[in-house]
C-alpha cells in the first residue's frame, strides 16, 4: 500500500479498520526510512552553510547562519534583505570595542 493523499482518503472513507491500519503502517514506514532523514539533515546543513556565507559577506555570520538553519531558502532571502552590519575598529589608545556613533572612547575618553 502507498502512503499518498488519494489512497489515504479512499481508506479513511472505506471504514475498514484493517485497511486503515495498513495505511498507517505504510505511512510510518515512509517516515522511518533512513534515506529520508539523511536528505533532510543534509539539506539543513547546506542551508546553514549558505546562510553562513551570506553572513560572512554581511558581517553577521551567526545571525544569517541561524536564519538559514531555521528557515532554509526563505532565511537566505531575509538575510540578503537585512542591512550589512558595520563593525567599528577598537579604540587606538586602550583597545576596547567602540560603538558606531561614538565620537569619544567610552573607556578612556580618546577622540575616535
Amino acid at each position: 500500500m502507498n502512503c499518498d493523499i488519494a489512497t489515504l482518503m479512499q481508506v479513511l472513507q472505506s471504514g475498514d479498520p484493517d485497511e486503515q491500519l495498513q495505511a498507517l503502517d505504510a505511512c510510518f514506514a515512509v517516515l522511518a526510512d533512513p534515506s529520508l532523514w539523511y536528505w533532510l539533515i543534509g539539506f539543513t546543513l547546506v542551508c546553514a552553510l549558505v546562510g553562513a556565507l551570506i553572513g560572512r559577506y554581511k558581517n553577521a555570520v551567526v545571525r544569517d547562519t541561524l536564519l538559514g538553519l531555521a528557515l532554509g531558502p526563505i532565511g537566505w532571502g531575509i538575510s540578503l534583505l537585512l542591512p550589512k552590519t558595520v563593525s567599528r575598529p577598537p579604540c587606538r589608545a586602550c583597545g576596547k570595542p567602540t560603538e558606531t556613533n561614538d565620537k569619544f572612547c567610552r573607556h578612556c575618553g580618546t577622540p575616535l
